[in-house]
C-alpha cells in the first residue's frame, strides 16, 4: 500500500502567525502531498489503460471509466489519460512528479508538447533536461524551455504553423449592440511590429495624462488617478493610428525596428535550413547539412525569438541573416547579455536596454508583469559599489523595487533565473522546493 505524506496542518490562526519561511514551508507541504496524490493518479490510470481492464466494466476507454467514476468531463479524462502516458513514457519525469517536484502546469506544458506527434518519440530524450528545468525555473521561463524545445524538435512544424499564421492571416469587425470589436490575427513576427508601433502610441497618450494631470494639480499630481485607464489610453491609441492613416492609402518604406534574439549556431541552423547545404569555413567546401533537427544540449538557450518573446521563424531569421539583418546578441550561460555587438544602437550609453534584452518583466516573485515603465534595479546596491553592468542589473516594476529595499531583501541570478533572499537568509519561493519526505 502506498503511503502519501501525512501533513500535521496548523489551524489557520496558527497559521496566520506564523513567519514567512514557516508559512511558504507549510503551503508547499500541502502543494507537495497533492502533486503527490495527483502523480499516484496517473499511475492508477495508466494501469487501467495498458492492462485495458476498463473493459471488464463494458467501458470503451480508460478515458471513458475514469470519467465516469469521477463524475468529470470527457475532456478532464482525456487530459489525465493523456498525462499518465506521458509520465509512462518519461520515468525521470514519474520519480519527480512522484516526489511532488513537479507542479500542474508544468506537468500541462509537457503534456502539451507530448500531444505533438511529431514531438512525442523526443521527449524521452529530453527527460533529465526538461525535469531539472521544470522544477528549477519560474513558471514563466519555463514556458520558453518548452517553446524553443519544440522549436528544436520540431521545426518543421513550427515552420508550417508559421506559415499558416501568416496564411489564415485576417482582420474582422463585429457590431455588438451599441459598441464593436476588432480582431486581427496573423504570423508572431509580424504581430511584433504591429504591437511595437501601438505601444509607441500608447506611450505617448500615457505621457499626455501625466502632462494633463500635472496641469491640473500641479506637485501633487501623483496623489490622483490618470484621467483614462492603460486599457482606454491603448484603444485611443489604435484609434489616433487609423486617424493618422486616413488620409492615404499608399504604401510606405517604413519599417519598424524589431530585434531577434538568437544565437550563432541557431542562426547557421536556419541558413543550413535555408539551402540545405552551408560553406566550411575551413577551407571553402560545401557540406551537407544533415543536423539541422539537432535540439543542442541545453533547450534553453535554442533562441529564435524577439526581445517580446514572440517566436520567429527560421526561415525568417536566415532571410535576415542573409541580407544583413541581424545584431549580434552574446549571451552567457546564465542568459545574461554580454555584449551587443558593434552595429548595435541600442546598448550605446544605455545599460537599461541590454538588460531588458535578457528579460523584460519583473523578477519579483509572483509578479512577472511587463510594461514600458519598468525600472532597473542594482543587485549590489550603487552606493556600495555597485557597477552600472549587465550583470548587476534587474528589470522591476516601481512597486517591486520599493519593496526590495523596503524589506531588506536581496537577489542574485544563477541558471535557474533569480532568486530572492529574505534579511535572515532564508530564500522567498525557492525552487526546487525543500523536500521535506
Amino acid at each position: 500500500m502506498t503511503v502519501v505524506d501525512s501533513i500535521e496542518l496548523p489551524d489557520l490562526d496558527s497559521f496566520a502567525m506564523l513567519s514567512g519561511a514557516e508559512r511558504d514551508r507549510v503551503t508547499m507541504d500541502v502543494e507537495r502531498a497533492f502533486r503527490k496524490i495527483s502523480a499516484f493518479r496517473s499511475q492508477i490510470i495508466h494501469t487501467v489503460d495498458a492492462s485495458q481492464s476498463y473493459r471488464d466494466d463494458f467501458h470503451h476507454s480508460a478515458a471513458n471509466w475514469f470519467c465516469g467514476v469521477t463524475n468529470t468531463s470527457k475532456s478532464s479524462a482525456l487530459r489525465e489519460v493523456r498525462v499518465s502516458r506521458l509520465l509512462s513514457e518519461m520515468p525521470l519525469l514519474e520519480a519527480a512528479a512522484a516526489a511532488g517536484d513537479i507542479g500542474a502546469e508544468q506537468m500541462r506544458l509537457l503534456r502539451d508538447l507530448h500531444a505533438n506527434p511529431r514531438c512525442r518519440a523526443k521527449l524521452p530524450e529530453s527527460d533529465a533536461l526538461l525535469v531539472a528545468e521544470a522544477r528549477s525555473m519560474v513558471f514563466e521561463d519555463f514556458v520558453q524551455v518548452c517553446r524553443r524545445w519544440e522549436l528544436g524538435a520540431d521545426p518543421d512544424g513550427a515552420h508550417r504553423d508559421h506559415e499558416a499564421s501568416r496564411t489564415n492571416r485576417h482582420v474582422s469587425t463585429t457590431r455588438l449592440g451599441h459598441g464593436h470589436r476588432l480582431i486581427a490575427e496573423g504570423d508572431a513576427l509580424t504581430g511584433e511590429a504591429m504591437t511595437k508601433i501601438l505601444d509607441a502610441h500608447a506611450q505617448a497618450e500615457y505621457e499626455t495624462d501625466v502632462a494633463e494631470r500635472f496641469a491640473q494639480y500641479g506637485e501633487n499630481a501623483d496623489r490622483f488617478e490618470l484621467p483614462r485607464t492603460a486599457r482606454q489610453r491603448r484603444y485611443d491609441a489604435l484609434v489616433k493610428i487609423c486617424t493618422k492613416a486616413a488620409g492615404t492609402t499608399g504604401d510606405t518604406d517604413r519599417e519598424p525596428l524589431v530585434v531577434i534574439i538568437t544565437t550563432a549556431a541557431e542562426v547557421q541552423t536556419a541558413v543550413n535550413a535555408y539551402f540545405g547545404t552551408y560553406v566550411a569555413p575551413f577551407d571553402g567546401g560545401v557540406v551537407a547539412c544533415d543536423d539541422v533537427d539537432d535540439i543542442g544540449p541545453s533547450a534553453r538557450m535554442r533562441l529564435c525569438e524577439t526581445v517580446g518573446g514572440a517566436p520567429v521563424d527560421p526561415h525568417d531569421l536566415a532571410v535576415a541573416a542573409i541580407f544583413g539583418r541581424i545584431r549580434q546578441i552574446v549571451i552567457d550561460p546564465d542568459g545574461v547579455v554580454i555584449n551587443l555587438g558593434r552595429t548595435s544602437r541600442i546598448f550605446t550609453g544605455s545599460a537599461r536596454k541590454a538588460i531588458l534584452l535578457s528579460g523584460d518583466r519583473c523578477i519579483g516573485p509572483g509578479c512577472h508583469v511587463r510594461h514600458r515603465q519598468m525600472q532597473i534595479d542594482h543587485l549590489d546596491p550603487w552606493p556600495k559599489g555597485g557597477a552600472t553592468d549587465q550583470d548587476n542589473g534587474a528589470p522591476m516594476c516601481g512597486r517591486t523595487n520599493r519593496d526590495k529595499h523596503a524589506g531588506g531583501f536581496t537577489v542574485m541570478r544563477d541558471n535557474t533565473g533569480w532568486h530572492w533572499f529574505r534579511p535572515d537568509g532564508s530564500e522567498l519561493c525557492p525552487r526546487p522546493p525543500p523536500n521535506t519526505s
